[in-house]
């Protein structure tokens, strides 16, 4: 099981706990709905048993069934509750996302599947600090482009500094999706750097890169529109 099913796998688990906890509390005195809670506590426990085990298929087996049990008290108008969620994580992602492409959709939705994608938009004084050139667009373009993506939940502006560190102390994420080619540090690095300051959070290295599409790198387009300059000044004349 990959990691980020293995993480909906135990949210799972952990709304179901949080459920049958508020249904234990309207059911003290009704001895046929405490033996059917009963039930539904031992194949948790159970499915807590196997994900410890790493047998996920039998823990999510496990936690089904206890979750069928409920919906039947439910169903059944025997007992009344509605299904509790766990907040969802505050996931990651930091770039330039200059002239967006495949690349960076393939690279956000694959840090939805771990949460609630937050973007960091480099500023355009950090990107000829670190790229050794200016943005095609400014900041407040790329803001406003990414902030427009299905995908994206809130978008952020960098800081000017070169701390990269600082708006993370300030995000606050529960998870940090490093993309294929962003080899500045090292997920171990980063991890220790913000452990350092405080901040306990889990670092994910996308290690494939999206090849699906001619162009799926900045520079890729870049170079294309470089080759065919002399098409696109004709026929801006």
């Amino acid at each position: 099981m990959i990691e980020n099913e293995k993480d909906k796998l135990k949210n799972y688990i952990e709304n179901f706990c949080l459920t049958l906890n508020e249904v234990k509390t309207k059911s003290r005195d009704n001895k046929k709905i405490n033996e059917i809670l009963d039930l539904c506590e031992r194949y948790y426990n159970d499915s807590i048993f196997y994900f410890e085990k790493n047998d996920y298929f039998t823990s999510l087996t496990c936690i089904s069934y206890a979750e069928g049990l409920l919906d039947c008290l439910r169903l059944l108008n025997i007992i009344e509750f509605e299904w509790k969620k766990s907040k969802p994580k505050r996931v990651l992602i930091a770039g330039t996302f200059d002239i967006l492409h495949p690349g960076h959709i393939w690279l956000i939705e694959k840090a939805r599947e771990y949460g609630r994608v937050i973007v960091l938009i480099a500023t355009d004084k950090n990107v000829e600090r670190f790229k050794g050139r200016k943005p095609i667009l400014p900041s407040d373009h790329r803001l406003k482009i990414v902030q427009s993506l299905k995908y994206v939940d809130e978008v952020v502006l960098g800081s000017e500094n070169e701390d990269i560190l600082e708006k993370v102390k300030e995000i606050r994420p529960d998870v940090i999706i490093l993309g294929p080619d962003q080899n500045f540090v090292t997920p171990d690095e980063l991890r220790d750097k913000l452990k350092e300051a405080g901040i306990n959070v889990d670092i994910v290295k996308i290690g494939e890169e999206y090849r699906n599409s001619k162009f799926y790198k900045t520079s890729q387009i870049i170079n294309e529109i470089i080759r065919r300059k002399d098409e696109f000044q004709k026929n801006l004349r």
